[in-house]
């Protein structure tokens, strides 16, 4: 599993936290597609859903980032102000 920095939020009240709960959705999603894979015939269907869980992971990655960056943006204006 890939490591984040800063890592994972698991506390409900950290701004973080819905997208790092997308993050971890998305993980579940790519593994439960990959084990169906495994275990079923249609490997067309099972590549589709794989390639599908993929991109939500990708997306749900990007959401970090961009959190990330609000959030950072956030905490410099408020010391910019706190700073007058």
């Amino acid at each position: 599993m890939k490591t984040y920095t800063p890592p994972l939020a698991t506390h409900p009240h950290d701004p973080l936290y819905r997208v790092d709960k997308a993050i971890q959705t998305a993980q579940l999603r790519l593994d439960a597609a990959i084990d169906a894979k495994r275990h079923h015939t249609s490997q067309n269907l099972a590549h589709a859903v794989i390639k599908e869980a993929r991109e939500g992971l990708r997306k749900a990655e990007q959401a970090r980032v961009l959190k990330i960056k609000e959030v950072a943006l956030k905490a410099a204006e408020s010391a910019v102000e706190s700073a007058r």
